[in-house]
């Protein structure tokens, strides 16, 4: 049956020759509990009922699992990245690194020149006593080693400028930490002042897994729980670890809070950009559940489809919690052994819409028996 197709009295759809259904004179377009906005109760017969394959289940209470399933996308460890920068103004002599290379810590990146650290090695060297008397060896004082420390000069170069007894004409400049070259951002030839960055560098010995939790999932989750990070498919690796930070705030945009997991990598198994299933193990918990196919989640609210008996459906409004195994919590809008659609709710939610439209315009019946308009009928002009 049509749900468009509206007459005064008792006949025949022209569509589709079904019988039409009488319809209450003051019969709600809403349920009175949890009713939808833009919806209203419909009834479809028995024979298209089982053409279209409209199955139902009933809302029970059971335990959910143990596990909540995510994705898990492999990071660096923020705090384990380094930025290269200068302390300086001079020109880059030279570049020796490139991105995605190992390098150890003091390994020679770069090296650069300029006034500034001339200048600098010179008072150095007056200050040790070498220019002055070049027969005298005599050690630098702590304040002049620590004026060429502070412009980012390793000891090994200053140890070197001592050596020569005359300053270096390029310094170099070295690697803070051993990891990876994530970034370059300097040229031979590029004049560079100070702050100015020139490299970042990842130690990967250690990795980030982040996860998103979904809202309604949120109060599971909890600091030291055990989480499986798999990866392949079918899976060919798992990486066993705890959660140990959870973001404050959910992202705007897709309703999810970030869990962050921490996993060894001496191996460098785990890369970023990584990505696999993570499994985190919750605490399991009695809840009314139903099938995750019968709510329909429009984004802004979720709903489900009651199923009242003789082909008759009703949409009602409900909340939502954990979703585990193909079965969803129910929070709020359902009791236990009420009967929900888990198939083919797209076809009676467009015919609950088309019905919601339908009356919202349906023709009222005056006191003398004709038709007129909903409009007319509301005194509307």
């Amino acid at each position: 049956m049509h749900p468009a197709i509206l007459r005064d009295g008792p006949g025949e759809c022209p569509i589709c020759r079904m019988e039409l259904v009488p319809v209450a004179r003051n019969q709600p377009a809403m349920p009175e509990r949890g009713g939808v906005p833009g919806l209203a109760p419909i009834e479809i017969g028995p024979d298209r009922t089982q053409l279209v394959g409209i199955r139902t289940a009933v809302v029970k209470r059971q335990r959910l699992t143990a596990q909540l399933r995510t994705t898990g996308f492999v990071s660096a460890d923020e705090s384990r990245v380094a930025l290269v920068t200068t302390r300086f103004s001079g020109w880059v002599e030279e570049v020796r690194a490139q991105v995605g290379e190992r390098v150890e810590k003091g390994q020679i990146l770069a090296s650069a020149s300029g006034p500034e650290l001339l200048t600098a090695q010179q008072v150095f060297l007056v200050g040790s006593g070498w220019l002055a008397k070049k027969n005298v060896p005599a050690g630098p004082s702590e304040e002049d080693n620590n004026a060429l420390r502070r412009l980012g000069i390793a000891q090994r170069d200053i140890d070197a400028v001592l050596r020569r007894r005359r300053p270096l004409p390029a310094i170099p400049v070295r690697a803070p930490v051993s990891g990876y070259v994530a970034k370059r951002s300097v040229l031979p030839g590029l004049y560079v002042q100070p702050g100015a960055e020139l490299f970042q560098i990842v130690d990967l010995a250690t990795v980030w897994v982040l996860g998103d939790v979904h809202e309604q999932d949120v109060s599971r989750v909890q600091l030291g729980q055990r989480v499986q990070l798999l990866l392949g498919m079918p899976v060919r690796e798992a990486f066993r670890g705890s959660v140990d930070f959870i973001f404050p705030a959910l992202d705007p945009d897709t309703r999810t809070l970030r869990a962050r997991v921490q996993l060894p990598n001496p191996d460098l198994r785990l890369r970023p950009g990584m990505s696999g299933a993570l499994v985190i193990d919750v605490p399991a918990e009695d809840a009314l559940t139903v099938p995750a196919e019968a709510v329909v989640d429009t984004g802004e609210r979720q709903y489900v489809f009651i199923a009242r008996g003789g082909g008759r459906f009703e949409p009602r409004s409900v909340r939502v919690g954990a979703n585990a195994d193909g079965r969803v919590q129910v929070l709020e809008g359902l009791d236990e052994g009420d009967s929900v659609v888990t198939t083919s709710n797209f076809l009676v939610d467009s015919e609950s819409r088309m019905r919601g439209a339908v009356e919202a315009f349906a023709p009222a019946r005056d006191e003398a028996g004709g038709l007129r308009s909903a409009r007319a009928a509301s005194g509307q002009p």
